[in-house]
């Protein structure tokens, strides 16, 4: 009896399914599917397609490797450096794990107290505070702090020397760099072993207490020597992208403050600090910032494009989570891969239609309204991602939160700029024994560099002399030139203990 209800059952759903109504609705049924299915790849093709034409005509190429670390030897590559490369390691070969590891406090003795630094308010550089320091520790009697801090660490002497070796070499760029590791990943970038810097922050603040000390004691050789390392550790990432600009503003902002306060201590001489001059006008913070977003925009492209030829590639990602919203995570990624092609290109597009519409227009003083561009793409990727949307939510994911990167490239770069002027301004001053009433007295020094104030291109900073030093300021943010008034312009302070 079981067997015949069954079939009979079997026989009531064949005699629907084939009835002409049924057959009918699953033929319209699987047309609009498919019509749906070659609309979305219709028009997601041209609006790649036009994206891609504006990222041609921003950028000049979509070519990620254009926006590469240049492929260089180790003749003429700092980081060829053997202790460097003795610091280089592959947790696994093969894999993304190569870093370069030097031991944690490589540059100070061991169980060493590091001094504070006390910041400033007033446009001067943080300061060691060295009396708090000496309380905190048994230094030998009638030993002053800073005889005490210079002999501590002149045991690292040694180390520094071997830094030395090649450091004015014309590159400097961590091995492999990106262009290398992505050659030998067959162009995949997600498999490229791009080595990273373990603790290069701390690392760099070491070599900041070197050169801040040496200053302090007048020994002009070691004072020279270490700005010079520190330079070339700044100017080493292994990649391009925003990564690419992060760390040198990181490492940058400590460089640039040990310099300023080394500065303020008689430690240099005419031809040091024309050494350091050449140095810090090799770079360009707001250059280097305009690469690496072009950089960012191209790699992603790329990338985004691998995902379009192997969308299996999106369950990798592991974006499901716990409850009901891992459910729709997991229908995302279905439809990612089972689902038009179209909803790929759509996301490649929205990507570089915003990060396009981020960098802005070309041209010296675009940082000025990257604030209202980035607040601007911010919301777009917000709504892309209130619900999951096929067409945007790969490419909002993929969006960095670059924030006021532009600006902080900005003031960086007046940073340097201050600091070139300043070699110029202390040139002076050990010719004549004073500074210059102007900087109109320098201008011979200064003509082979860029020195306009980033705020507004084709102006100096504004300059004027204070009790026992001077003040450099740039109209900042606001592009208004307030005559060197505190938080409102930035401001970069020199004053002679």
């Amino acid at each position: 009896m079981k067997t015949w209800y069954t079939f009979r059952l079997a026989r009531w759903i064949f005699r629907f399914v084939t009835t002409r109504r049924v057959v009918w609705t699953l033929i319209v049924l699987v047309s609009l599917i498919t019509v749906l299915w070659q609309w979305e790849n219709w028009r997601s093709a041209r609006e790649l397609k036009a994206v891609h034409q504006r990222v041609i005509e921003r950028l000049g190429t979509d070519d990620p490797f254009a926006f590469m670390p240049p492929s260089v030897t180790d003749e003429q590559n700092y980081f060829a450096n053997p202790l460097i490369e003795s610091w280089l390691h592959e947790t696994k070969p093969g894999t993304l794990g190569t870093h370069y590891k030097p031991p944690a406090d490589v540059l100070v003795p061991e169980d060493f107290i590091t001094p504070e630094i006390v910041e400033s308010d007033d446009g001067g550089p943080g300061r060691l505070d060295l009396k708090a320091w000496m309380a905190k520790r048994a230094a030998p009697a009638g030993e002053d702090a800073v005889t005490t801090l210079s002999r501590e660490l002149a045991q690292h002497q040694a180390m520094l020397q071997k830094l030395a070796e090649g450091v004015n070499k014309p590159y400097s760029i961590m091995k492999p760099g990106q262009r290398e590791a992505t050659e030998a990943a067959g162009g995949n970038t997600w498999e490229a072993a791009i080595p990273q810097f373990k603790n290069l922050n701390r690392f760099q603040k070491q070599l900041g207490l070197h050169l801040r000390s040496a200053a302090m004691v007048g020994d002009n050789e070691k004072t020279a020597m270490t700005a010079q390392i520190m330079l070339r550790f700044s100017e080493a990432p292994a990649r391009g992208g925003i990564i690419g600009i992060l760390v040198p503003l990181a490492l940058h902002e400590i460089t640039f403050d040990a310099l300023h306060e080394a500065l303020e201590h008689p430690a240099w001489t005419e031809e040091s600090l024309s050494r350091l001059q050449v140095r810090l006008g090799q770079f360009d913070e707001l250059e280097s910032y305009e690469k690496s977003f072009g950089g960012e925009i191209t790699g992603m492209f790329a990338a985004l494009t691998y995902f379009r030829r192997h969308p299996e590639v999106v369950e990798q990602l592991n974006v499901s989570q716990p409850g009901w919203q891992g459910w729709v995570d997991r229908a995302f990624e279905f439809a990612m891969i089972r689902g038009p092609i179209g909803w790929h290109d759509a996301n490649i597009a929205f990507y570089a239609d915003c990060m396009v519409e981020q960098l802005g227009p070309a041209g010296k003083a675009a940082w000025l309204t990257a604030g209202a561009r980035d607040e601007k793409v911010r919301q777009l990727s917000k709504e892309a991602n209130s619900w999951p949307n096929p067409r945007r939510i790969l490419g909002a994911i993929a969006i960095p939160n670059v924030g006021n990167i532009s600006r902080v490239a900005a003031e960086t770069l007046f940073h340097r700029r201050c600091l070139i002027i300043a070699c110029g301004l202390e040139k002076h001053r050990l010719r004549h024994g004073a500074f210059p009433a102007s900087l109109e007295a320098v201008k011979e020094d200064l003509k082979l560099f860029t020195l306009d104030d980033p705020a507004r291109p084709g102006h100096l900073p504004g300059f004027r002399l204070e009790k026992g030093g001077y003040l450099l300021w740039s109209a900042g943010p606001d592009a208004k030139d307030d005559g060197g008034v505190k938080d409102k312009d930035w401001l970069w302070r020199m004053k002679r203990p």
